[in-house]
């Protein structure tokens, strides 16, 4: 009779397992993640989501940033070394969703890592936030992007290889070779004294993997995958100028 019951109860566990996957496919990763979550009920949201030129925005910034890295312009941190193996990012609708959903609970902090994970890869993830008295009415993505870029200043080329984590953790996540995929979610919410801007990007795959390189320093471009193209290859396989030469 014990048995029995024990087999009916995990039955009915198995079940509600199984439904709530079908509400949210992402809770096979962790029944927190991000991407499950209602709006925060006790944040007053004012505006929510990035339009299509704001996206587009973001995407150019980590790409220039990845650009004056790889191309060896980068004459902070003992002057940067070029990259052999540096990605061009792209947008990404999937990890947008998921960091517009984190964005949406107003906390200034980072979900779990399971939190943001997707079927194809772990994902990296990088939080800005600021302040003003009066609702903003434009955004500076510019001035959000170098905030974390700027920490390059804290970093060093000796850390390229073996990269350890440290206080330069959203710069190294920008300019990680390896990482190509981006997607960002964006509020403005109300608290009692102050209006709030917070910007949520989630990378993938995710960088800043201690002991291991945050790029391969060599010439630029002659370590790109097998059917990529980078630089003047452009031009001879595809016919296209590329807009970031150093960048795979």
């Amino acid at each position: 009779m014990v048995n029995h019951v024990i087999r009916i109860g995990l039955f009915f566990v198995l079940l509600l397992g199984l439904s709530e996957c079908a509400k949210c496919p992402y809770a096979k990763f962790s029944p927190d993640h991000s991407f499950c979550k209602d709006p925060n009920p006790k944040c007053t949201i004012l505006e929510r989501g990035l339009k299509s030129d704001d996206k587009q925005r973001l995407l150019d910034l980590h790409n220039m940033y990845r650009e004056k890295v790889a191309s060896g312009k980068e004459t902070q941190a003992g002057k940067l070394p070029t990259a052999t193996n540096m990605f061009e990012m792209a947008w990404d609708d999937e990890l947008a969703s998921i960091a517009q959903k984190w964005a949406e609970q107003c906390i200034y902090d980072h979900d779990c890592d399971e939190c943001r994970q997707v079927d194809r890869f772990d994902v990296g993830q990088n939080l800005y936030r600021a302040g003003s008295s009066d609702k903003p009415t434009k955004h500076d993505w510019d001035r959000m992007v170098k905030k974390w870029y700027d920490e390059v200043s804290m970093f060093d080329k000796s850390y390229i290889k073996p990269f350890f984590s440290g206080v330069y953790n959203h710069f190294s996540q920008i300019v990680w070779a390896t990482t190509w995929k981006l997607g960002c979610g964006f509020v403005v919410y109300k608290e009692p004294e102050w209006y709030r801007s917070y910007l949520v990007c989630n990378y993938g795959p995710t960088g800043n993997w201690d002991e291991e390189e945050m790029y391969n320093v060599g010439r630029t471009c002659s370590y790109c995958p097998t059917g990529s193209c980078c630089g003047a290859d452009c031009t001879k396989k595809f016919k296209k100028t590329a807009k970031y030469p150093s960048l795979c």
